[in-house]
Parts: C-alpha cells; sequence; structure tokens
C-alpha cells in the first residue's frame, strides 16, 4: 500500500496574530495518508484543520517541515495539482449557472475541451446521481443537490487525492446516506480521501483510520477498531438516589446518563460484570438491564480533547 499524503515535522505559525502575539496553528504534524483509504481528520474549531488543508493546497506555507504528495515534494507542480480535488466547506457557485455548466467552467481550467470535456462531464454527473437535474439552474437546487456539484467538480478531471472538508454538513439523513455511499464507491475505486468534519457519526462509519487534532497538535491516530474500545458495560438501574450514585461512582460504577428515576451507569475497564452486578445488589438497587459498551468516535473525541486540555491546565 503506498502512502499519497505524508507530511513530517509540519508546522505553521502566524506571527503576531493575535494582539501582536504568535499563533502555533500546527506543531510538529506527522500524517500519512495510504491509497484507497478515507482517512477522517477531526478537531475542535481552531485545531489546525483547515491549516492543514491549506498547507497540503499549497494556499499557505509552512513555517518548518516537509511534505510529500505522490512521493514529491514540489507539491505546486502541475502534474500533483492535477491529482488533487477538493470540496471546500459551504463550496459556493453562481446560482444563474447550470450544473453541467458549473463543471464545464471547471473542466476547462483543467484543460477539457471539445468531445473529452462532454464525456467527464456526464460521467461525473451520473457518478453523483446529477444526471436528471444537469439542465437546472443552481439556484433551483436544494443543499443536497449543490453539496453532489460541489463533489462532481472535485472528480471532474478524475484525481487520485481528494480533500473535502464538512462533505455532509446540514444536510438531512437520506441526502448524507447518498454522499455516503458516493465517497464508498470511490475508495473502492482506488482514490485516497482526506475527510475534514464535525460529523462523527459520519466519519466513523465511512473512515478507514482517523486522526484527532487539538491546539495544532495530532493527539491521537489509528483505525477506528484500534481506537474505540469495547470492554465496557452499560448498565441500566432505578430507584438510585444521588447518595447511591455517589458511591457506585467510588466503586467503578459511574453515571452516564439520568432521565427521571432510570440511570445509565458506565462500568470501568477494570470492574468486571460479575463484581458490577454484586456491588448493585449491595445498594438495593432495580437492575433494568446489562449490556455491552462499545465507545463511538464521539465517545473518543470528548475523551481525547478533555485529556489535552487538562494537560495544558496542569502544565
Amino acid at each position: 500500500m503506498s502512502v499519497v499524503i505524508e507530511t513530517e515535522g509540519l508546522s505553521k505559525i502566524y506571527e503576531g496574530a493575535l494582539k501582536g502575539q504568535d499563533v502555533h496553528a500546527l506543531t510538529d504534524l506527522d500524517l500519512s495518508i495510504n491509497e484507497g483509504e478515507i482517512f477522517g481528520y477531526l478537531g475542535p474549531n481552531g485545531s489546525g484543520k483547515t491549516t492543514t488543508i491549506k498547507m497540503l493546497l499549497g494556499l499557505i506555507f509552512p513555517t518548518a517541515g516537509n511534505i510529500k504528495i505522490l512521493g514529491s515534494e514540489d507539491i505546486s507542480a502541475s502534474e500533483i495539482r492535477m491529482q488533487i480535488g477538493y470540496l471546500p466547506e459551504g463550496a459556493y457557485y453562481p446560482d444563474f449557472l447550470r450544473g453541467d455548466e458549473v463543471l464545464e467552467f471547471y473542466g476547462r481550467l483543467y484543460g477539457l475541451r471539445g468531445a473529452k470535456l462532454k464525456q467527464r462531464v456526464d460521467q461525473v454527473l451520473e457518478e453523483v446521481g446529477m444526471t436528471h437535474a444537469r439542465k437546472r439552474l443552481l439556484r433551483g437546487y436544494s443543499k443536497g443537490m449543490r453539496q453532489r456539484i460541489g463533489l462532481a467538480q472535485a472528480l471532474i478531471n478524475d484525481p487520485q487525492i481528494l480533500i473535502l472538508d464538512e462533505p455532509t454538513t446540514g444536510l438531512d439523513p437520506i441526502a448524507r446516506k447518498e454522499i455516503r455511499d458516493i465517497l464508498a464507491r470511490l475508495r473502492d475505486r482506488g482514490k485516497s480521501l482526506l475527510i475534514s468534519s464535525h460529523e462523527l457519526l459520519e466519519v466513523e462509519m465511512i473512515s478507514d483510520r482517523v486522526g484527532i487534532l487539538f491546539e495544532g497538535k495530532l493527539q491521537t491516530l489509528g483505525t477506528i477498531k484500534e481506537l474505540l474500545s469495547d470492554r465496557d458495560l452499560n448498565i441500566e438501574i432505578a430507584g438510585a438516589d444521588d447518595t447511591i450514585l455517589e458511591r457506585l461512582a467510588q466503586k467503578g460504577l459511574v453515571t452516564d446518563d439520568k432521565v427521571g428515576d432510570r440511570v445509565r451507569l458506565r462500568v470501568a475497564e477494570q470492574v468486571s460484570s460479575f463484581d458490577a452486578l454484586a456491588i448493585l445488589k449491595e445498594e438495593n438497587v432495580t437492575l433494568l438491564s446489562v449490556a455491552p459498551r462499545r465507545e463511538t468516535l464521539e465517545d473518543l473525541f470528548v475523551r481525547v480533547v478533555g485529556d489535552a486540555q487538562s494537560k495544558r491546565s496542569t502544565n
């Protein structure tokens, strides 16, 4: 499996950007994205995701470190740029244009002309399911249709690498599913996708690997299977007051959620299911259900960012 994007010690400092103080937008980023994978690039607002994307696209220059794309350090070379498709967040296209006119415009920017341009427009419209709306003005498009045209624009030159910023934000569940299916098909064809998103469930469903940034530093990196724990238990009980819940927490049975009299407990990894049930029996509470608990990407995200915030406050 070949590496299509690689960064080493990548850093970006905006000198004097915050009331005369330097802003360290990205610090020592070591990252690799493989051929034929979807990589989820996550982090809170201001964590450095957009800065990373801008440097990969050659829109801004790093303060330190190196970038290789398709094995080349000359990422501004035309043959490298031709292999990157980009969908920005909130992409805007003039609403007086038709869908096919948008694609023809971007195709010409890539040097496509005549029959080859028409063929490629037809192909990408088919790929994103927009053939039926090719002659409609964009002002009549829904948000999901606009997002599909944006994705078609990123695909017009059949690039090897796709960089997508918030590709499903603001879409209804059906449109999200449709976009997700398109992205999975692109990966299956050997495309490499970097997706920056706040839609953690979407990222979890489709990504092969994820990386989480916080304050410009990569906090964790790995496959979904490697990063998400499935060793905890969820236990639902009733009849426990705050005093009992406090005693349970001290014994490793932590309140995860509470609605009325019903309480969902998360059992710490070091507490066995046998011990958890024995503890609950001692407290004389009503046991409603017991089920294995798989950590979600949202759980991981909150935990990783929370740990990073705690380390920052203690330093």
